[in-house]
């Protein structure tokens, strides 16, 4: 006997897979474009202590907007990066004479301990010569150099890398066609460590943000000579092997701007402080002028904000001091306060805005006048023409 199953309609099906897909593409999206699609504004904050009858509210929001993308820059500045090469003498020698017969080759023997972090040289000047001996150079009896050397001559030979804990250096003297023997005078033996000091350039660059949208570029002009390499959060975004006397305009990556954003910490805000470090690698033996450096920000359309604050403080008879604390100023412009019930309007004038507080003196009737339970309360809206990013906003009366 077959058992009738309940079918499940097709509607219902695809409804649930729509479902399901909407809430995995959140789980993967950055918090702050998630909270966008969900329609939430999430600006919680943690409230300082703040004494009885004061009032004090962070704002993680911005004021004004923007009807068209611009462009801001976060200065770098003009510094110099280099590699310069240093040579020490190791090792010094005067006056050996090495000497051939029929018997046999002979050497003079230098222990030699090198660092595999430097580049060593042989530098050797020839005093006199009997015959036309064979000199050569070896590095643990292999040969590395050979020649007929000349009086007053002067001889400069790299010496190989190696890998073993000591090594042997020989100049040899080899018997050169026929004679019984043959010989040369140095009047000095150097051995050269080559060695370089890089002077790099490293600097943080907070960028601040909106929810990590925008595109993002490093503008500088190089002017020198040889390899440099420039990262940003360890990843290369730019590798010169020869000097370019030229602006250069990099844009960063997204992989980079997503990961500055995730080790933000700031994901509850619209706005977003972005750490960037910079870095200007330079390759041996490289010298160069990095002029005008810069972090760029394009800013795309940024919708009008105008929030709305409820405030509450104590009633008295004279003046309130209030204070707008200002982060960052993305486009200049003035700054609009309107307070209810009283109809009161307040401007911050573009002139004389600046990041920091900005402190006003404002008579109690902006606040109210007819108090209840020995309290003006009512509310603030901010706006402003300009693209503003304020930190708090506070307000207390004035103590005669």
């Amino acid at each position: 006997m077959a058992i009738e199953r309940e079918r499940i309609p097709a509607v219902v099906i695809l409804i649930l897979m729509l479902i399901a897909a909407v809430v995995i593409y959140i789980l993967l999206v950055p918090p702050p474009v998630a909270y966008k699609l969900l329609g939430i504004n999430n600006t919680t904050t943690t409230k300082p202590s703040i004494p009885t009858g004061e009032y004090y509210a962070q704002l993680n929001t911005y004021l004004g907007g923007n009807s068209k993308p611009f462009n801001t820059s976060y200065a770098i500045g003009t510094f110099a990066v280099d590699y310069p090469i240093l040579n020490t003498t190791v090792f010094n020698k005067t006056s050996v004479s090495i000497g051939s017969s029929i018997l046999g080759s002979s050497s003079y023997n230098i222990d030699f301990n090198g660092s595999q972090q430097s580049t060593y040289f042989i530098e050797v000047t020839v005093k006199s010569v009997s015959g036309s001996p064979k000199m050569s150079f070896s590095l643990n009896g292999n040969s590395f150099f050979s020649t007929i050397p000349a009086k007053n001559e002067t001889i400069i030979e790299k010496i190989p890398g190696s890998s073993v804990a000591k090594d042997i250096l020989s100049i040899t003297d080899s018997l050169n066609g026929f004679a019984f023997t043959q010989s040369f005078t140095l009047s000095s033996i150097k051995v050269i460590q080559e060695t370089g000091k890089n002077r790099g350039y490293s600097v943080p660059v907070k960028v601040l943000t909106f929810s990590g949208i925008g595109d993002y570029s490093l503008d500088y002009t190089p002017i020198g000579y040889g390899s440099l390499t420039v990262s940003i959060n360890n990843q290369i975004v730019s590798n010169i092997s020869s000097g370019q006397d030229s602006e250069q305009i990099i844009n960063i990556p997204s992989i980079v701007i997503s990961k500055a954003i995730r080790n933000s910490n700031e994901s509850n805000s619209v706005i977003l402080p972005v750490s960037f470090n910079v870095v200007f690698q330079p390759a041996k033996n490289v010298s160069y002028e990095i002029a005008d450096a810069s972090m760029n920000y394009n800013i795309p359309f940024i919708a009008e904000n105008s929030p709305t604050l409820y405030y509450s403080v104590n009633a008295v008879k004279g003046n309130y001091i209030l204070t707008l604390d200002v982060n960052s100023i993305i486009k200049s412009g003035n700054v609009y306060l309107y307070f209810t019930p009283s109809g009161k309007n307040l401007t911050m004038n573009s002139s004389s805005l600046s990041s920091g507080e900005n402190v006003l003196l404002i008579p109690s009737s902006y606040l109210g006048n007819n108090a209840s339970s020995g309290n003006y309360s009512g509310t603030i809206e901010l706006s402003s023409n300009g693209l503003v990013i304020p930190s708090y906003i506070s307000l207390k009366s004035v103590v005669n």
